[in-house]
């Protein structure tokens, strides 16, 4: 891991969603991270049928976590969105 890549990891933070495969949940989950003010710093979609898995990383932001994840969590569709823990 490079200087750059572990002082990114020190700052932000790792969030995983579980979700349908389905373009309204995709497009709120993006808008509610534009609104949040929170754009991830890197993101990956996977597929697994109807099931979508979304992992990203936020740099740390204006509003806290807690209520990032419980939003994420009421978008109809989501069926778990979590942070997860750093390696090391």
């Amino acid at each position: 891991m490079t200087a750059t890549e572990a002082s990114f990891a020190e700052r932000s933070t790792q969030i995983e969603v579980e979700a349908d495969v389905d373009l309204g949940v995709t497009s709120r989950l993006l808008d509610l991270l534009v609104i949040h003010d929170r754009f991830p710093q890197r993101m990956n979609l996977a597929r697994d049928g109807r099931t979508m898995m979304v992992t990203m990383s936020l740099l740390e932001g204006p509003s806290p976590e807690s209520r990032l994840l419980a939003k994420m969590r009421a978008i109809p569709g989501v069926r778990r969105a979590d942070t997860l823990a750093m390696p090391g």
